[in-house]
């Protein structure tokens, strides 16, 4: 059963930290996808598989949307700067932490095999960079001040990424 937050004194995300990965991820990969037609053209110097990028793109998107609908069905928001209500650890969440943005990498990488290009593939290790370095460290700090004992009995079980 989901533990419910304690009222109060979770402080709100930092302007800074309100871009939404999605956005982040889509950003990256257009800028990829740019700079992979800059540089090659409609090229993949190194092969690519349609079917196999389909595969992944689909079952990355399968997954995030899996852990967007268990937060849902849970009363919590979607939104990673909104102060989360309930601490979710089913569904996904019993797999990893951070199942939207490994089914976002996914995605990317999923795209990145289906046009063989390096440069997504490259927006894809960078889009887990700045999750890694940058959103989730903050959005653990909120949920270890939100659940305590709760966020810290599930960091201890469950890992960040898988």
């Amino acid at each position: 059963m989901p533990a419910r937050a304690a009222a109060g004194g979770v402080p709100a995300a930092p302007r800074w930290l309100r871009f939404r990965p999605p956005v982040i991820a889509a950003a990256l990969s257009a800028l990829a996808l740019l700079l992979h037609a800059a540089s090659r053209g409609l090229d993949a110097p190194f092969g690519n598989t349609p079917a196999g990028g389909a595969v992944l793109m689909f079952a990355g998107l399968a997954w995030a949307v899996w852990a967007a609908l268990q937060f849902r069905r849970s009363g919590t928001p979607v939104h990673p700067g909104a102060a989360a209500g309930v601490l979710v650890d089913e569904g996904p969440f019993r797999h990893g932490r951070n199942p939207m943005y490994l089914g976002m990498a996914a995605l990317m990488l999923g795209l990145a095999l289906a046009l063989g290009s390096v440069s997504v593939a490259l927006a894809a290790v960078a889009f887990v960079a700045v999750m890694n370095r940058v959103h989730i460290p903050h959005e653990e700090a909120r949920l270890r001040q939100a659940f305590g004992g709760w966020y810290s009995d599930y960091t201890a079980t469950v890992r960040r990424w898988l």
